[in-house]
């Protein structure tokens, strides 16, 4: 997950450190001013300045509880006031140092030399959320925060819930990734792709937010792989169960019934994209494409959809990347991830 935000139609600025918008005055004249600019900029979390940051810090020691300034923003941009720090324990650090370390070459090279922080919130809305700072001179950086209930869920729990939470009560989704890791390894690959999409960039832009901020609007007509446009597939990558997709109560409430399960992932089935979630965006597409070949192909786990059938006889199963062109796009992607 990647860049939430909330936008005061009152102020025409964005009231949180980051936004999938732009400024109300901006989405009527199509671009925001300098001004609003410069307010959005001048915000601390968005300023490398305000953190504790040494590049040559080892990746472990900068896993931590979320700083207090930080954590304000997020209970405003989530409406959350129960939001707390949270502290691993060494176990947990130790759980989470092993999974840096066997993070891609390029992902990890970005993070040492970019990652601001791992930080934990609890209890989250979602499993993470990975969003981008600048220095004096706009070089991107980046922090990520953590639901710390990846600790105790594992990865076939977590995924389960993730697509679980786009339907209205329980629609029989259930995912196998086997038993072997954790959920808090879907929360680091996902948003450890967005925050090299940040860095290094995969996509145009990882959220539109830092088309305008940073790059004076240029590129938001641009169009990746299968997308017309950042959240526009093409026609051909598309699929009409789409449109109703929500996910953990951001957006809306669920929109699809339990019945409209097994059509739902027979669709995503023809489709390129490896998720639900992931065909939410070019950002979201990017990140669950890092992960389900992470997963499948370096870790060597397997990952599977079970779904009540229409008639509910008998499930129907779903192998993640289980078409040729949704394995290359994952492959292609990834190999980005590598270098």
């Amino acid at each position: 997950m990647n860049a939430r935000g909330i936008v005061l139609t009152t102020s025409c600025v964005l009231s949180a450190a980051w936004g999938p918008g732009v400024p109300a005055a901006a989405a009527q004249s199509g671009k925001p001013t300098p001004e609003e600019i410069r307010r959005f900029m001048s915000q601390p979390q968005l300023q490398l300045r305000s953190y504790d940051f040494d590049p040559t810090t080892p990746l472990e020691s900068r896993i931590g509880p979320c700083p207090a300034f930080l954590l304000d923003v997020m209970r405003q941009m989530d409406q959350r006031p129960d939001y707390e720090a949270y502290e691993p324990t060494r176990e947990e650090r130790r759980v989470l140092a092993g999974y840096l370390n066997g993070l891609p070459a390029g992902m990890r090279k970005a993070f040492q030399e970019r990652l601001v922080g791992i930080f934990f919130v609890k209890p989250f809305t979602g499993n993470g959320l990975g969003n981008w700072l600048v220095d004096e001179d706009k070089n991107i950086y980046a922090t990520i925060i953590l639901n710390p209930a990846g600790f105790d869920r594992g990865l076939s729990e977590v995924l389960t819930s993730r697509d679980a939470s786009a339907f209205k009560g329980d629609g029989g989704v259930r995912f196998d990734c086997g038993d072997k890791y954790k959920g808090l390894l879907y929360a680091l690959l996902h948003e450890g792709t967005h925050v090299y999409d940040y860095i290094r960039g995969i996509t145009p832009y990882t959220d539109e937010t830092t088309a305008y901020m940073l790059r004076e609007g240029r590129g938001n007509d641009a169009k990746w792989d299968v997308w017309d446009g950042y959240s526009k597939p093409r026609k051909d990558a598309d699929f009409p169960l789409r449109a109703k997709l929500r996910f953990f109560g951001l957006g809306g409430e669920p929109a699809l019934e339990a019945k409209d399960a097994a059509e739902l992932y027979a669709q995503l089935a023809a489709s390129p994209f490896a998720s639900l979630y992931g065909s939410q965006s070019w950002a979201e597409d990017a990140a669950d494409m890092g992960v389900f070949y992470h997963v499948t192909q370096v870790l060597k786990q397997p990952c599977e959809v079970t779904v009540p059938s229409a008639d509910r006889a008998k499930p129907l199963r779903f192998k993640v990347l289980g078409s040729k062109r949704t394995l290359e796009r994952a492959r292609r992607i990834y190999r980005r991830l590598e270098k």
